[in-house]
């Protein structure tokens, strides 16, 4: 909630073809009526859930809106739970009630805004086991060497090093975060991808794994989502194209539920 960390439904990027020089391209954005981006994931965790509405945006890096006055329901075909809106964050609802989504239920995602309904289902999946984690010596300091797995998954990595406070000061914070995909396809795009920015971390970091099981639906949004930004400015770019939706009436965006195993490990 690649978090993660990106721009999701990016209408366009900019992308630079890096050969022998530099060529500057122009990208002509098309605006088109606003409407409602989702981010929601639901998990097998015991928790308050959150849910993410924001107003679409038509320009470049402009911080997109929180969308307020929606009503939030959630079913599973027996139980439903309410959201509400959260007073300090427009745009950011919590369920009423913590609970957590089970592995095969289908839930249903209605949301009830300016006389309009929309609804998106989605069922969770497994998850497999982390793999053992692998951290690496890199520039005098360390980084986490993500390793592939099967099947897909999406998993998000916390740093804390906020006990080394001469590193939280070189680096501007003290905590990090970070979010992997392992998707089952092969993409040149992906593979030839620009570099993205790694993140380096002391001895005494604390370092928090969670991944998440992707279902072949959510996969292909997320797929399409990382064609359109993270994957965007290599030496094969797509032709760009609208981000998939599992709503059906408007709204943009995605509706999940996956099933979760995380841990913890101390660098020391």
């Amino acid at each position: 909630m690649i978090k993660i960390l990106i721009q999701p439904l990016a209408r366009a990027a900019l992308a630079f073809l890096m050969i022998s020089c530099e060529l500057q391209t122009n990208w002509d954005i098309m605006p088109e009526g606003e409407f409602i981006v989702a981010d929601c994931i639901i998990t097998n965790e015991m928790k308050v859930h959150e849910l993410k509405l924001y107003r679409s945006v038509n320009q470049l890096n402009k911080m997109p809106e929180g969308f307020s006055g929606v009503m939030v329901q959630l079913s599973d075909g027996e139980n439903v739970v309410n959201f509400e809106e959260d007073n300090e964050l427009p745009g950011r609802y919590l369920s009423a009630v913590p609970f957590m989504a089970t592995a095969g239920t289908i839930y249903r995602l209605t949301l009830f805004y300016n006389n309009k309904a929309d609804t998106a289902y989605a069922i969770a999946s497994g998850v497999t086991p982390l793999e053992a984690i692998n951290i690496a010596a890199s520039e005098g300091l360390f980084r986490y060497d993500y390793q592939q797995s099967t099947p897909a998954s999406m998993t998000e990595v916390y740093y804390d090093w906020s006990a080394d406070t001469s590193y939280c000061k070189q680096y501007g914070a003290c905590q990090a975060s970070e979010v992997f995909y392992s998707l089952d396809n092969i993409d040149v795009s992906k593979e030839f991808a620009p570099d993205r920015q790694i993140i380096l971390f002391p001895h005494k970091t604390r370092i928090i794994r969670k991944k998440y099981s992707l279902s072949e639906d959510h996969q292909r949004f997320v797929r399409s989502m990382l064609l359109e930004t993270e994957w965007r400015g290599g030496l094969f770019d797509v032709e760009q194209g609208n981000v998939p939706t599992n709503f059906h009436y408007g709204v943009r965006g995605w509706f999940a539920a996956c099933s979760v195993v995380s841990d913890t490990t101390y660098f020391e």
